[in-house]
């Protein structure tokens, strides 16, 4: 069943009587989200507006230069992991901090679900997540982009380069800002597997929107390097793949605020 909400501003768990039968919200909670064992799933909680489940970590290191000086090398290192859900492939996107995001661009409502580890006391890790902060803006965005037959935007993907080596597919593409005089913005480079394993566009959009405003998807395979070339030719974001992993993730919420609609 799903609540339709205009906007959400209070956390749900004030308003949760509005929505829900007595018995559900006569125990409070927040999200729940833990790496199970196998023989002991962790559970969903009954109450949750939002719940998730996720069978595979991607690892990808990410490089970043956080600096405007050009001459400035001030380069960035850290892993972001993914956990992703083979059915929907629905994404959650953690990097060791206490903000993540939680991506299914199928979806029509929450596409785009930012999450956070609200309660200071408790450590950072995606177990964590005890709050959900919607989009409400994003979410308008990302449905206009759906409906459209051809690209609308002012920064253009130019696929100059494709090419296949080993078990790779190689992208090059220009960066163009659709002016007069088609300026160019930069270099982006992706390296895509051959296989038969469906693509995970939700993952490719947290690395670079770009490509799904410009309505560039992907069908088969994973990415294996993502790179960010600006005009003077220096890279300032990578992503390379380091490792992937089986897992058993469950994740629910009880406590949020604006979002479009409840599940």
């Amino acid at each position: 069943m799903t609540h339709s909400i205009k906007k959400i501003t209070a956390p749900a768990v004030i308003f949760v009587s509005f929505l829900l039968p007595a018995q559900a919200y006569a125990q409070d909670s927040d999200s729940f989200m833990e790496i199970s064992r196998l023989d002991e799933p962790a559970p969903l909680h009954n109450k949750a507006f939002f719940r998730y489940e996720f069978d595979t970590r991607l690892k990808y290191k990410f490089i970043h230069d956080q600096t405007s000086d050009r001459n400035t090398n001030n380069e960035v290192n850290e892993v972001v992991e993914y956990y992703t859900n083979g059915a929907d492939l629905t994404v959650l996107s953690f990097n060791n901090s206490r903000n993540g995001v939680i991506y299914n661009l199928n979806k029509n409502t929450n596409p785009v679900l930012p999450v956070l580890i609200k309660d200071e006391n408790k450590d950072i890790r995606p177990g964590n997540f005890d709050y959900f902060k919607g989009d409400i803006p994003l979410e308008s965005e990302i449905a206009d982009i759906k409906k459209r037959k051809k690209a609308k935007t002012d920064q253009i993907l130019e696929l100059v380069e494709k090419k296949s080596e080993n078990d790779l597919t190689h992208y090059k593409y220009h960066l163009i800002r659709n002016d007069k005089g088609k300026t160019n913005l930069g270099i982006i480079e992706l390296d895509i597997t051959n296989s038969d394993k469906g693509f995970n566009n939700n993952i490719l959009y947290d690395m670079e929107p770009l490509f799904f405003k410009n309505k560039i998807l992907f069908d088969k395979g994973e990415i294996k390097s993502y790179s960010y070339y600006n005009t003077d030719r220096k890279r300032t974001k990578y992503y390379e793949s380091m490792d992937n992993s089986s897992v058993h993730l469950r994740l629910s919420f009880t406590k949020g605020c604006c979002v479009s609609s409840l599940e």
